[in-house]
């Protein structure tokens, strides 16, 4: 599962005049502008006029890290992304100046610190701590109104263009199909990992693996790594003539199955059959994930844990307990 990302819904950003002011973009959208085949053949360019902007304003962090009214968590690449675009804006117009909005410089992988170091002493970035309250138009500019925490100052600029570094999100219909695979996700939309330490590529449901911006906020370098992993883990399962299954799977004692098909209707891997002709109920042994819910859930104790049974687990308590 590869599903990749979207980005915060923009019309949400009310505070930010997107939608309302033309030269006010998200950040994938200038990206496209300075690609050579995109809409303004890599020339920078103020939507609203198409004159070439002086003073340009990234504004970071917008819609992540506000557990109040958008998401609590960080979106990763944003830090950099915006000293790149920053960078290349003051390569392709020398005379003018970007600003860059942030609450905290996030660069922790190889070489990123000394990218942005680099930026801010070569190429002249103005970086200003602190949010922006409130972005307007007026007199044909844009009028970005902010403070610099670092000097507890208001700060109010006239930009040309403003560009808006927002929340990376689950790409739309990932939890419908999370819920056709039978894989889960976490309460914000990303799937999750059956253990964040020893199996981060491989969700809850066997055979089922995660890569990218799927699970969490990824950049490239990462998500390529992880993807390498998901295709080894791939390549080692259908290398095996037979396949191999976790030893904790569900089975009826069937001497006092009562047949009454709650086991069937919790089954979340669909691993539940009733048997009409024996009315018990039969566990289909490659579908089994050991989840327990069974277990819980019988009103007979019919359900047990291959290898795992009650009274197993009951015996290495009572054994823990007698060697303290």
């Amino acid at each position: 599962m590869a599903t990749g990302y979207d980005l915060y819904p923009k019309e949400k950003l009310g505070e930010y005049g997107y939608g309302q002011i033309p030269d006010v973009i998200d950040s994938l959208t200038f990206e496209r502008m300075l690609a050579p085949n995109g809409p303004t053949k890599g020339r920078i360019l103020r939507p609203s006029d198409g004159k070439v902007p002086k003073e340009m304003v990234f504004i970071q962090c917008v819609a992540s890290r506000d557990p109040n009214r958008y998401m609590p968590y960080c979106s990763r690449i944003c830090c950099m992304y915006t000293a790149k675009h920053a960078t290349i804006c003051k390569e392709q117009i020398p005379d003018g100046q970007p600003y860059i909005f942030y609450m905290d410089i996030r660069s922790d992988c190889k070489g990123y610190e000394e990218f942005v170091q680099k930026t801010i002493e070569e190429k002249g970035l103005l970086y200003l701590r602190g949010r922006v309250s409130r972005v307007f138009q007026d007199d044909g500019k844009v009028r970005v109104l902010g403070v610099d925490t670092l000097t507890g100052r208001m700060v109010e600029i006239a930009a040309d263009m403003v560009i808006l570094a927002t929340a990376v999100v689950p790409s739309h219909g990932v939890k419908d199909l999370a819920a056709k695979l039978r894989a889960t996700v976490d309460r914000y939309g990303f799937l999750t990992e059956a253990h964040i330490k020893l199996y981060p590529v491989e969700s809850s449901t066997k055979g089922i693996y995660l890569a990218g911006c799927g699970q969490s906020p990824k950049d490239i370098s990462d998500t390529v790594s992880q993807a390498l992993a998901t295709a080894s883990k791939i390549q080692a399962l259908l290398s095996s003539d037979k396949l191999l299954q976790d030893p904790l799977i569900a089975f009826v004692e069937e001497g006092i199955c009562s047949g009454c098909g709650i086991c069937v209707e919790i089954c979340p891997y669909e691993a539940r059959e009733m048997n009409e002709r024996r009315k018990i109920s039969i566990v289909h042994q490659a579908l089994c994930q050991g989840c327990g819910a069974c277990v819980a859930s019988c009103p007979n104790f019919a359900c047990e844990l291959r290898n795992g049974r009650s009274g197993q687990i009951l015996n290495m308590v009572e054994t823990y307990l007698e060697t303290r």
